[in-house]
């Protein structure tokens, strides 16, 4: 929900005493100042609409409309208005410590005085003082009671930020420790440290006389205090711009009778940037959006410029470019019925898988409030499919212009709310099937039990919903989304704002709050520590170097004889294991991409080499078709030595790379066609090389006996029938024909 327009009024203490502090740690002054400045960084990206003003006290000057009624050094610095980027660089650069203490009493008042001026006229639904001071001055408590009446009659909050009262525990109210105690304490935006004391330093009389004071008040208007330490810890994360959302509402019709009015709300929703076209004009108030100009040209020589009523959407078809007007796109195009959520049926919540989940955002829906029956009928629905562990299928188009969405209604039930989760899912055109090796195939890439365990170990370790300890010392979640801000978003205005106050310069460093949050908890990494050393210690990771092919040059280059030493080793040409081919022909050829018909079986070896299992694939497809075109082509038995030297080939490759299938399924079809295209005499080679099925004895992952294998080739033997020979005709046969 949106937030609502406040009126705040910051009134900061620049005295003598708030400028004191040991060398190496910040001063109040300069805390103060970064709570601030985050304070107004967090409403600029917000973009709030709340309205900020500045009082400073302890000035050398006084500038304020009290000043005749002995209001001194007092200065009213910017009325209320809009934060903008000249009211975070006044505060950056401008506010400086002055040389009179000043009345802590007095600047509330003239703070005061000046809201209430400042917001006449205006809608505001709260005002709200914030005093930033160490109450180390002199104060006076004679204006104490007309003050503290007028704060209850206008309704203002007051609200203090400084050092922690004496008394207090090292931790402050809400359990973070305060800055002035913690050299690691919170940072500002610019990435530096907001830090003073190592400890908290003695109260003179005048401040426990000040805190007292305070108290006092606080005790007839309900004020609150802050340290400085948690305010920082509290602004340290940008906030982004806070939208109502406007509910959705349709009817939610079942079969053509029922429709139940429901409204839909934006329940999760992926983050999306602000765009930055607009940018502020300094100076004139106001964002300019530059206007992009675009024209059309003819390629000719002259480029001519076509309007851009003259140009029509075209579709390539073949060769020829179908034009489509936007009558015809209109009358083409598919015309949505409206605003519409129609159940299509119902299925079980198990059969909608996670990967097929689509969209991004999900939104949540419920009754209307104003149908009082349709609320107790949604309610029946909602229940009935958490009772049946069920989702309804619906069609959904947000408007007429919109094309219809295939969803699933979740029921989601709590103690306070019942409503449905609207998830999309993937048509038909969207599905994508993937096919993936099994990791059975190798079995050196088999994992043991062990090695199962391990992961499974580790994944239990890394649970979130545990991973915290809150401050009663009972387990919680980590990590909420509710909780976490996106450190992308957070560093991204970081960068913007310092730029922004600093247009030359180097980007600064990571904030320290937005680095915390990329961290693991402690905890958790603590746990998961033991899980991980056992992972390492099972899994073995071995540097594998890739091989080199080798080149012209460096095959040139290796040869050489060099004066100063023997030559370079000759590489080996006999590694069964080194397919490279270190021929003329194949420095010149370059990679292999495919199998080729002049050295088939070199080609082959080259691509089965790179080790990969879509590639071997590839390369006993191509073998597979090569060996069928060198027997169809080969004229009498001219090719058949090739084709059985590739035959043998594929096969000793299936088996060490433990492929039998695709060997055997090949060897079956080869058969059935050498027969279609006469070419027995080459099978009879095979019968005679005795090149059969790939047995589970030659292989594990065959499904074939050696039995099988063997009788393979004898039923092919004995089905080969020998024609009878035709007897030959001599001429007197001929002749009594004639």
């Amino acid at each position: 929900m949106a937030k609502e327009k406040e009126a705040i009024l910051l009134c900061l203490d620049v005295g003598p005493s708030m400028d004191q502090a040991p060398s190496g740690h910040a001063t109040c002054l300069e805390s103060a100042l970064d709570v601030i400045t985050l304070l107004l960084q967090r409403k600029l990206f917000s973009e709030s609409k709340d309205e900020v003003g500045l009082v400073l006290f302890g000035t050398q000057g006084t500038a304020n409309h009290l000043s005749n009624d002995g209001y001194e050094h007092i200065t009213e610095a910017r009325p209320l208005g809009p934060v903008d980027l000249d009211l975070i660089q006044y505060i950056k650069t401008d506010v400086q410590p002055g040389p009179q203490a000043a009345d802590f009493v007095d600047a509330l008042v003239v703070s005061l005085d000046l809201l209430r001026g400042s917001s006449q006229g205006k809608k505001f639904t709260s005002l709200r003082l914030l005093l930033f001071s160490d109450l180390g001055g002199q104060f006076s408590d004679d204006n104490l009671e007309g003050f503290v009446n007028a704060l209850k009659d206008l309704n203002v909050e007051l609200n203090f930020i400084g050092p922690k009262f004496e008394g207090e525990d090292e931790e402050s109210q809400d359990g973070r420790q305060d800055a002035n105690q913690d050299d690691n304490g919170p940072s500002t935006s610019d990435g530096r440290k907001a830090l003073t004391k190592p400890r908290q330093k003695e109260k003179t009389p005048q401040q426990r006389a000040g805190e007292a004071l305070l108290k006092h008040i606080w005790n007839q208007v309900d004020g609150e205090k802050y340290s400085f330490s948690e305010t920082l810890s509290l602004l340290s994360f940008f906030e982004k711009r806070a939208v109502k959302q406007t509910a959705w509402k349709a009817n939610l019709e079942i079969g053509p009778n029922i429709q139940v009015p429901v409204c839909g709300y934006l329940k999760v929703k992926q983050s999306t940037q602000k765009s930055w076209k607009s940018t502020y004009i300094k100076g004139k108030g106001k964002e300019y959006t530059p206007k992009t100009i675009r024209s059309q040209h003819l390629n000719n020589d002259e480029e001519t410029e076509v309007e851009k009523e003259e140009i029509i959407e075209g579709h390539r078809y073949g060769s020829d470019i179908i034009p489509i007007s936007e009558e015809d796109k209109v009358n083409m195009g598919y015309k949505p019925p409206g605003k519409l959520m129609q159940v299509l049926g119902f299925a079980k919540q198990d059969s909608i898988k996670r990967h097929q989940q689509l969209g991004n955002s999900v939104y949540c829906f419920v009754a209307d409030p104003s149908d009082q029956h349709g609320c107790v009928a949604l309610s029946a629905i909602i229940n009935a499919l958490y009772e049946t562990n069920s989702v309804a299928i619906v069609r959904r188009t947000y408007s007429a212009r919109s094309n219809p969405r295939i969803a699933c209604l979740v029921p989601h039930i709590k103690a306070k709310c019942e409503s449905l989760l609207y998830i999309e899912l993937p048509f038909m055109e969207d599905l994508r099937q993937y096919t993936f090796s099994s990791i059975n195939a190798n079995k050196k890439n088999q994992p043991s039990d062990e090695q199962l365990d391990a992961v499974d170990n580790l994944i239990s370790s890394m649970d979130l919903m545990k991973a915290n300890t809150n401050e009663d010392g009972e387990e919680e979640e980590a990590l909420k989304p509710k909780l976490t801000f996106n450190p992308y978003y957070q560093r991204l205005c970081q960068c913007l704002m310092h730029r922004a106050l600093n247009p030359i310069g180097a980007l600064p460093a990571l904030s320290p709050a937005i680095a915390e949050c990329l961290q693991p908890p402690a905890a958790l990494s603590v746990e998961c520590s033991t899980c991980v050393d056992k992972i390492t210690e099972l899994f073995k990771l071995e540097r594998v170097k890739k091989q080199e092919v080798a080149s012209a040059e460096s095959m040139w280059k290796d040869s050489d004889v060099n004066e100063a030493g023997p030559a370079a080793k000759k590489p080996r040409l006999d590694d069964a294991a080194d397919t490279t081919d270190f021929s003329m022909a194949g420095m010149a050829k370059g990679a292999v991409t495919q199998v080729g018909t002049v050295d088939p079986v070199g080609d082959f070896n080259t691509m089965i080499s790179q080790k990969d299992q879509d590639r071997f694939t590839q390369a006993s497809d191509q073998m597979q078709n090569r060996i069928r075109q060198l027997v169809r082509d080969s004229f009498g038995s001219q090719f058949f030595s090739k084709a059985m030297d590739c035959l043998k080939t594929l096969r000793a490759a299936s088996i060490q790379l433990h492929e039998p299938d695709l060997f055997n399924n090949f060897l079956r079809k080869l058969k059935d066609e050498l027969k279609e295209i006469f070419k027995t005499d080459f099978w009879s080679q095979i019968i005679s090389e005795k090149i059969t099925l790939i047995d589970s004895s030659e292989s594990n992952e065959s499904t074939v006996p050696k039995a099988e294998a063997k009788k393979f080739l004898e039923e092919t033997a004995e089905d080969e029938e020998v024609a009878p020979a035709e007897p030959v005709e001599d001429a007197d046969d001929l002749l009594d024909m004639m």
